[in-house]
């Protein structure tokens, strides 16, 4: 077993997938400059929230929903949207759903041997329908905007401050294991054995490196004052976008109530 696939390519693939949204980051940036440089300072994309919202909103549906033509529209109506998408962000897109989808009809396969194999349709869609909703609310909303949306829902500073931080320093590590990793790699020759590879001490060491992060960055907040307020920065403004989107949820929300009473009166 080689140790290049060994556990520090969960660290390492956080450098890939960091990088691969440098370009949408930086217009991003340029967008929130450009508002402050104005007066505004506020982004007019529409609000972090109602995206967020919108996409919870579709999970508990379908979570809910005891009709499968809902749960086969709304699925097509996601896998419409994300036709629309760019070629990179559909193809991470399917990359996401693929996985869970199979795992799911694995876990439901004896289903189908007990005479329900309905069963395993309906629970595989749910779970598609679920995984697109938040893969599609991922590629309108950045990791940034959506700490707003949670300061916009009231939830706690701390809960906030903790994933910010979290995914954040997760980045971090795995450009850091990502580039200890590369050294490594460099410097070995032919197949080494996953038991003298020092996958070990590369791990240690990233350990190491993450506490000492820990250290320093409690160091700095305590000399800027931090005293656990964490608000939202970025001001987003009600547009255009925000009332399709909830066009939408309302047309979902009314159609699941259509759905149901069918059942009912069937």
């Amino acid at each position: 077993m080689n140790w290049n696939r060994s556990i520090l390519k969960v660290l390492s693939r956080l450098r890939e997938s960091d990088l691969k949204d440098v370009g949408r980051g930086r217009s991003e940036r340029a967008g929130i400059l450009n508002g402050m440089k104005k007066g505004g300072g506020a982004e007019r994309s529409g609000l972090p929230v109602v995206c967020l919202l919108s996409a919870l909103l579709l999970i508990l549906l379908c979570a809910l929903s005891r009709n499968a033509v809902f749960t086969v529209t709304v699925l097509a109506g996601l896998l419409a949207r994300a036709a629309a998408l760019p070629i990179r962000q559909l193809k991470r897109v399917m990359e996401t759903l693929f996985l869970p989808c199979i795992l799911t009809m694995i876990l439901m396969l004896p289903a189908v041997f007990l005479g329900n194999p309905r069963t395993m349709l309906t629970v595989t869609m749910k779970v598609a329908d679920a995984v697109l909703a938040l893969s599609l609310m991922g590629t309108a909303v950045s990791f940034q905007r959506l700490t707003e949306a949670f300061r916009q829902l009231y939830f706690p500073e701390l809960f906030v401050l903790v994933l910010d931080l979290t995914i954040r320093y997760l980045v971090i590590l795995g450009h850091y294991s990502g580039a200890l990793l590369e050294a490594v790699t460099m410097r070995s020759v032919g197949t080494v054995n996953w038991k003298h590879s020092g996958a070990g001490g590369i791990l240690g060491t990233t350990f190491l490196k993450s506490q000492q992060m820990a250290q320093q960055t409690e160091e700095a907040m305590r000399l800027r004052g931090f005293d656990g307020a964490y608000p939202a920065l970025n001001r987003s403004r009600f547009g255009l976008r925000d009332v399709l989107i909830l066009s939408a949820d309302v047309l979902a929300l009314l159609f699941f109530v259509y759905t149901q009473m069918r059942i009912t009166a069937v």
